[in-house]
This record gives structure tokens, sequence and C-alpha cells, in this order.
């Protein structure tokens, strides 16, 4: 994670100096995924490098009175260097406990999301839910118009009936027709002709009722939709009230989130302003504390007695040189920081554990293990025989291509380090990526000496004085003993140039 916090605070560092926005800028607002997304950012696409480019800017933009306030702090972190430096551990501690609470607002906030989705399904079927009992109604309201259409029809013929007879009644229309006939024959067929005419009457007025008790049944149940649909559209409303309130509690915890992440970017920002001005002020620190291994005796007897065994004979001269830490990345480059300050070797970032190879053959000349996890400005290393802050180390005397090296391996993990008198194969493994010493995060820092002919090397491995920089300085002077200036044996190399 630091060495993530590391890559994206040094986007930060450059974004002040430089202003990038992609053609079609993103909405920013998001921060929490931005602050994901843009966390490795050695992994990340050209184009996603360019949209955190402009990421940060923002950022930058939203906290820019604190950010201000911590660029006004350079010449004082500048000048009490070891102060502030004691600081950053402290400062990733709170930085770690912010992601912590960033992490847990983003959960309340993905756990409201949910609620709201679910609300949201809520209305959503409530909305069908009414729709539908609105068809009903509808459907209700067209059977009622067709029902009363029938019993318009019916009443309009009693009314014609009515109207027709009207005329002809005095005490009671049949009786009129019967008192009529002529004979008893006749009598029995108009009896007959006023029975039908009853009975088709009655048969009409039994219709009525029925069409009118239809027509009242339909109308009761569209008052009971009508009801039904009411309850479900107050229900709604109580139910987008519900949405509301939960949109805003998330809106507030959305604004917490931003909050939070801006301390963070606070944070972070001034370790990574403090470790700049520490990069700035490094090898001359460092140079105060590097001299000599401890206990050189102890190992030129060791070096002696595998010689006379025949140990060194055995050493032959690798063809080529080996990727010291496969999987690895580039996380600073040779001779300087990118934001300044003289750096000496190439760091090659990757996860704690990481295998480091041997990079050609050769034996361990001498090595330091002991140190814990590290911080900035930690000068662990010198008190268990290497050099200061360089935390866990090892270095193999080689030889390539029929010359001979040294190589320094620095910041591994504790209990890695190969024992001393060690007789390597190219390829074989010297130690674990490991963050001891002076170290912001996990990664294996690597110094290359040229020393000679390869046919120096026992003699070498017997006399070596014990200096840590094997004749080429510390600090900025050690810039002056640059194999690619010009300068013979001893000479720093490159690590870029042998390790492609």
């Amino acid at each position: 994670m630091k060495r993530a916090i590391r890559a994206f605070l040094a986007l930060v560092l450059a974004m002040c100096c430089l202003t990038v926005r992609p053609k079609a800028e993103p909405d920013y607002t998001d921060t929490g995924y931005w602050s994901k997304k843009c966390a490795n950012y050695q992994s990340l696409s050209e184009a996603d490098v360019t949209a955190c480019k402009a990421y940060v800017q923002y950022q930058i933009s939203q906290n820019n009175t604190k950010l201000k306030e911590i660029e006004g702090k350079r010449s004082e972190i500048s000048s009490n260097i070891q102060k502030y430096a004691a600081q950053v551990a402290e400062y990733q501690a709170q930085a770690d406990e912010k992601q912590t609470e960033i992490n847990a607002i983003e959960t309340k906030i993905q756990s409201k999301q949910a609620e709201i989705d679910a609300t949201q399904q809520k209305i959503d079927t409530k909305e069908l839910e009414i729709e539908e009992k609105q068809t009903e109604i509808d459907a209700k309201v067209k059977e009622i118009d067709d029902r009363q259409a029938d019993v318009d029809v019916i009443r309009e013929k009693l009314r014609e009936r009515m109207v027709s007879t009207q005329p002809f009644m005095r005490v009671n229309r049949y009786l009129d027709i019967l008192m009529g006939a002529e004979s008893f024959s006749q009598l029995l067929r108009m009896t007959e002709g006023v029975i039908a005419i009853s009975e088709y009457d009655n048969h009409i007025m039994d219709e009525l009722h029925k069409l009118i008790d239809l027509l009242n049944e339909v109308k009761a149940q569209l008052e009971t939709a009508k009801a039904e649909m009411e309850k479900a559209k107050e229900e709604l409303e109580g139910i987008r009230q519900e949405l509301v309130a939960q949109q805003d509690e998330m809106e507030v915890q959305k604004g917490e989130l931003v909050a939070q992440q801006g301390e963070l970017l606070n944070l972070k920002y001034e370790a990574q302003v403090i470790e700049e001005e520490y990069r700035k002020q490094k090898a001359e620190l460092e140079a105060q504390g590097n001299r000599y291994a401890s206990n050189i005796s102890g190992l030129n007897d060791l070096m002696k007695e595998i010689a006379k065994a025949g140990g060194m004979d055995a050493i032959t001269s690798s063809n080529g040189w080996v990727f010291p830490v496969p999987g690895s990345v580039r996380s600073a480059g040779t001779w300087y920081y990118g934001g300044g300050g003289v750096h000496l070797g190439y760091d090659f970032a990757a996860p704690v554990g990481t295998s480091i190879y041997a990079v050609g053959n050769g034996i361990v000349i001498n090595r330091a293990d002991g140190c814990p996890y590290g911080y900035l400005g930690s000068t662990c290393g010198s008190q268990y025989g290497g050099s200061s802050g360089g935390g866990n180390q090892v270095y193999l005397l080689t030889t390539v291509n029929g010359s001979l090296y040294a190589v320094k391996y620095l910041h591994m993990l504790a209990g890695m380090p190969i024992r001393n008198g060690t007789i390597v194969a190219a390829g074989d493994l010297v130690g674990k990526v490991g963050s001891s010493g002076n170290s912001t995060g996990p990664h294996c820092h690597i110094e290359v000496f040229y020393l000679g002919n390869a046919s120096n090397f026992s003699n070498y491995a017997q006399t070596w004085n014990g200096d840590l920089a094997f004749g080429c300085g510390w600090g900025y002077a050690a810039l002056s003993r640059r194999c690619e200036s010009g300068v013979g044996a001893p000479c720093r190399i490159r690590p870029e140039s042998v390790f492609n």
C-alpha cells in the first residue's frame, strides 16, 4: 500500500507544476472511484494516466488552501529534515486510519445505495400496481357505460309501451280488452294475448332490474378500485418521501467522504513533501553514517579459508547478467530522484517477499540482518555491519563476462539475506524484498560497482578493506566515480545499463 501511495503522491507533486486536462474531462466528483483507480499508478494505461493527472489537479484545486500552506513549509521542512522525517511514520499511520474511515463510509454509501435501489423497486412496483388499477377502473367505467346504455334502451321500450297503452286505460287496460270480446273463443284468444303482453312486460321489467343491479355492482367495484388506487397513491408518496430521505442521507455521507478524502490527500501530500525534501539531503545524510563494514578482519579470514579450500577456484565468470527481481517495476532510477537529490542506485519495487537473485556467479562478502520494517529517516543497517539506512543487506562479489563487480542489495526482508561466505551461481536466491531501513515501501535498492579484471577475484575477496562503497565514495562526491564519465575501476555502473 505504501508503495502505491508513493506512486500516487509522486503524481500529485508532478501535477503541482504541470496541468494536464483530457479533451473530455470525466466527472471527478466521485472521488472514491478515482482515488482507487489512480492509487496504483504503474498499472495504468496511458489514457488512465492522463485522466488521473486531471483528477489530481481537480483534488488540488479542491484543497488549494491547505496544499499551499504545506508548500509554504518546504523551507522549514528542509532545514529541520530529521525532525520532519520522524513524523512521516505518524502521517502514514494517520493516512491508514483515514483510509479505514473512508472505506467505512464507502461501505455505508454502498449499503445506502442498495436501500435506495430497493426503495426504487418498491416505487416501480407500486406505480405498476396503480397503472393496473387505473386500467381496471377504465374497464369498469366502460362497462358501466355499456350497462347504462342497455338500461336506457329498455327504459325507452317501457316508456313507449306505457305511452301507447295510456289512451285505452280506464280501470285496467287488460280488463278493457277483455270486456270488448264478442264471443267466448274470442275472449280466450284475447285473454291469451293479454297474458303474453303481461309476461313480456314482466320480462322487460326483470331484465331492467337485473341490468340496474349489475350496473350498481359495477359502480360499487369502481368505487372500491378508486379507493384502492388512492391508497396505493398514498403509499407511493410515502415511499417516495422515504427515497428522498435516503438520498439526502447518502448525500451527507458523500459529503463526509469527500471531506475525509481531502484530509487524506493533505496528509499524503505533506508526507510526500517531507520525503522529497529528505531525498534531496539523503545522499549526504547517508554519507555521514556510511564508512566501513564492521568485523572486516573476520570477513577476510572467512574468505581466506574458502580460498584455501579451493572454493574461489570453483567460481567461473557468468555469461551475461541475471535480472535480480523478476516482476518488479521501477520506483526510482539512477543517478537522481525525480524531485531532486542524488540516488546512487536503482529501486526495484515489488511486493514484500518477492525473491531476489544473484546477478552472476560469485560469493557473499558481507551482509546485514536484523532490521524491522523501515520508515523515512531510519538509520538501521550500520549496527548489523551494513550501510546506514540500508536495512537488511547483501554484498555480492561477482564475475560477469570476464570482469569483476560488487553488487549491493539493500532493504531486504529480515531473516532472508544469504549468509557471509556463501558461494552462489547466477540466478541463486540471495534474499527477499522487504522495506527495512530508510524505506517507505517494499523494494530492493541495487548498486553496481566495476572493480576491474576477474582475474583479481580471489585476491580482492581476501583483502577487501570493508569499504561499503568499494572506493567509489558517498553522497554527491560519488557522482565523480561514474564509469560512464570515463573513470576507471573502481567506478559506479548505472544498473539500468546492465539489467536492460
